[in-house]
């Protein structure tokens, strides 16, 4: 059998978190379904890197967007009589490149920042509910279902076993002497995000708890305000709360940013169901979460604390600063309920329709 997967983000290397998701579907399929194909943006085009397409869809950059569905339908087009199957990550252009190709078996997966993007634009629900009747259409989270579009709902899923391998209290203790040196048993939080409004650092950086760290890892359009935002942020307020700000960070540099931080905070005025929750419970973190998309339907009180309001975020916070017990506690039940996080678990439920089962190799074609 052989599978084509189209995709508008996917790793560069194996440092690259952008599509990690999409790899780790891949190479799962690779192992147990048989050849795949990967056709995506190759480096050349920017516009569909690191979750940056609706921003500059947004932005009215609707050229660069043209010009790369055009690409990828003429590659899936030559390709596609070869496919028994494929699987499109992102319903735009991803999904209507593959209803337009023809396999017989298409899994249309729908994220969270395609949904809202589709939700804004002329003729967009249809298309949705075109792909609903057309294909098996999975939806990550249950908040992203679009009226009169049924479908599945799957979360995508990570490899588990790397991060909890570079998580350990030996880990940990590399990592903090590298990040905070002189944070020595201060409360450390970790905040994973592009820096744009609906991933909401500002919330965080507002409600830091005294005697705490922030450690910001992630880049975007709002880096510099924020920045100016912290430093106004703790001239006015009490001494002893810190923001650094890490830039992009990826591979080994992602994984020590969990291993040095006591919880995560997603402090989300808008979200899907974002990867950076599962990697939190692979590594032992509790969570600050708000109530924002899908992350109710992957986090309850015994790994994350949710909130309804900015306020809440703090309180959160600082409950956790200060009671080491829960902390060790809902860290345990973290990485028990991880493991069904991971792909061995997910992907034959995201796959539930594989006529066969024999292994192939990947291949990754960049267009």
């Amino acid at each position: 059998m052989r599978v084509g997967v189209l995709t508008t983000s996917y790793p560069r290397d194996a440092d690259d978190a952008a599509g990690a998701f999409v790899a780790g579907f891949s190479r799962w399929l690779a192992e147990h379904v048989g050849d795949v194909d990967v056709v995506c943006a190759d480096e050349a085009r920017p516009l569909f890197y690191r979750g940056g397409a609706p921003e500059a869809l947004k932005q009215g950059r609707w050229g660069e967007a043209a010009s790369f569905s055009a690409s990828l339908l003429m590659e899936a087009r030559r390709r596609a009589r070869g496919w028994d199957a494929v699987v499109s990550h992102w319903l735009v252009p991803s999904g209507a490149v593959a209803d337009a190709c023809g396999p017989a078996r298409h899994l249309a997966i729908a994220h969270g920042s395609d949904v809202r993007l589709l939700s804004s634009l002329p003729g967009g629900r249809a298309l949705v509910r075109r792909l609903a009747r057309r294909a098996d259409l999975v939806y990550v989270a249950d908040a992203l279902r679009v009226d009169g579009a049924p479908g599945r709902v799957v979360p995508m899923a990570i490899d588990v076993a790397p991060i909890a391998r570079a998580t350990t209290a030996a880990a940990r203790a590399a990592a903090r002497a590298r990040l905070v040196p002189d944070a020595g048993d201060g409360f450390v939080i970790a905040f994973l995000g592009r820096l744009i409004h609906d991933k909401g650092a500002d919330r965080a950086i507002d409600e830091l708890p005294e005697g705490a760290t922030l450690l910001v890892g992630g880049d975007g359009p709002e880096r510099t305000a924020l920045e100016e935002r912290a430093r106004a942020s703790l001239v006015r307020c009490a001494a002893g709360r810190r923001v650094q700000f890490l830039g992009h960070v990826a591979g080994a540099d992602k994984l020590a940013l969990l291993a040095a931080a006591d919880a995560l905070v997603i402090p989300s005025r808008v979200d899907g169901a974002p990867t950076v929750a599962l990697e939190a419970l692979a590594a032992g973190l509790p969570i600050v979460a708000t109530r924002a998309g899908g992350l109710p339907e992957v986090l309850d009180e015994s790994i994350a604390i949710l909130c309804d309001d900015e306020r809440a975020i703090g309180r959160a916070l600082a409950r956790l600063r200060d009671d080491v017990e829960l902390r060790t506690t809902m860290s345990r039940a973290c990485r028990a309920r991880s493991s069904r996080h991971d792909w061995s678990h997910v992907a034959p439920t995201l796959w539930n329709r594989s006529v066969r089962q024999i292994p192939g190799c990947l291949r990754t074609i960049r267009v």
